[in-house]
């Protein structure tokens, strides 16, 4: 199967732009590092979910479907990504979301309530299967009453659907077409694709994409909430599910993965000094804005394996800028705190 064979809608703006970091690159005394400015892609406060949302959606269109239910945490890129598309097409969105680290009327949760999403928050452990049966039970009830209303509701369990799951990461197998012909296009002999991993989905569809078109690309992945294992794990099965529903004859296997799991903190959502200071050396070299969630610890792992010596001044990186800029004004204690006068 093809991907054209696939519905799909128009949500961003492609191809989203490759941008040298000149400053940057210099100042770690190489190498040359590029970044795909995912938070470009035009949807919301941009972001890499978008290219998910553009098939995942179109799917949910065709069904005659009216609202969109989901969760993850108040502060979610992806939550709000999705808000702003279901807008866009239309829709309705409702989320329960749980507390994380942030949960205060700031970043996403803010742009939440003026995009006027349906939102419940519950308090809990995501990762407890007790507390994952509650968010299933309330997002039921959140479906029944929509339908009393006389919506539509579709219920989209992130990263725990495996057929949504396969459409979100098919939206990446596109993404890493476009970034290689970008490449080619301007003659840039890029070796490495460092990429902040937190479900793995887009990872997934990157790792499937390059293998699929033969890139000699190697992608690093810097997980910003779970173990090396746990995530590779997921990415491998993630990648070849899709390949399998697209009836592609291609397998990911563990050479293909490659995650660093030393930079993601005392957890996923809570700020690290790395990752902090990272976003501030990258604004004031570069004028561009990481978050502290994904971003930030991703360019953190990105600089110390560059001091490391796992990249050399003789190699070409490029860094996926997956969004999330919102999310930096609800850790404006944390930051604030980092910055000596």
């Amino acid at each position: 199967m093809s991907l054209v064979d696939l519905p799909r809608v128009s949500l961003g703006v492609f191809p989203t732009p490759l941008q040298e970091l000149v400053n940057l690159s210099e100042t770690l005394g190489g190498p040359r590092i590029f970044t795909k400015r995912e938070d470009l892609s035009g949807l919301g406060a941009g972001g890499n979910k978008v290219r998910h949302l553009e098939f995942v959606l179109a799917d949910i269109k065709r069904s005659g479907a009216d609202t969109v239910i989901s969760t993850l945490s108040t502060q979610s890129n992806y939550c709000l990504q999705l808000a702003a598309a279901a807008h866009k097409l239309n829709m309705s969105a409702g989320f329960v979301l749980y507390e994380g680290q942030h949960p205060e009327m700031q970043g996403n949760l803010l742009l939440q309530k003026i995009l006027n999403s349906r939102v419940k928050i519950l308090k809990g452990d995501r990762l407890t299967g007790e507390y994952t049966a509650n968010v299933d039970k309330e997002m039921d009830k959140m479906a029944q009453g929509y339908i009393k209303t006389g919506h539509k509701p579709v219920i989209i369990r992130y990263s725990r659907d495996p057929y949504y799951d396969n459409l979100a990461v098919i939206g990446w197998v596109d993404g890493a077409e476009e970034l290689l012909h970008q490449l080619q296009v301007d003659r840039i002999n890029a070796q490495y694709l460092v990429v902040s991993v937190g479900r793995g989905i887009t990872s997934a569809g990157l790792i499937l994409g390059l293998k699929l078109l033969n890139s000699p690309l190697k992608f690093v992945g810097i997980s910003v909430g779970m173990s090396k294992e746990e995530i590779i794990g997921q990415v491998i099965q993630k990648a070849n599910d899709a390949a399998n529903f697209m009836n592609w004859d291609v397998n990911i296997t563990p050479e293909d993965v490659t995650i660093y799991d030393e930079y993601l903190g005392e957890k996923y959502g809570v700020a690290t000094k790395e990752g902090l200071e990272a976003i501030k050396l990258v604004a004031q070299t570069e004028g561009l804005f990481l978050d502290p969630v994904y971003t930030g610890k991703g360019m953190a792992g990105l600089i110390d394996l560059i001091k490391r010596g796992r990249f050399t001044s003789e190699d070409t990186v490029v860094f996926l800028h997956t969004g999330g800029f919102p999310a930096i004004f609800a850790y404006d204690k944390e930051i604030i705190s980092s910055i000596k006068y």
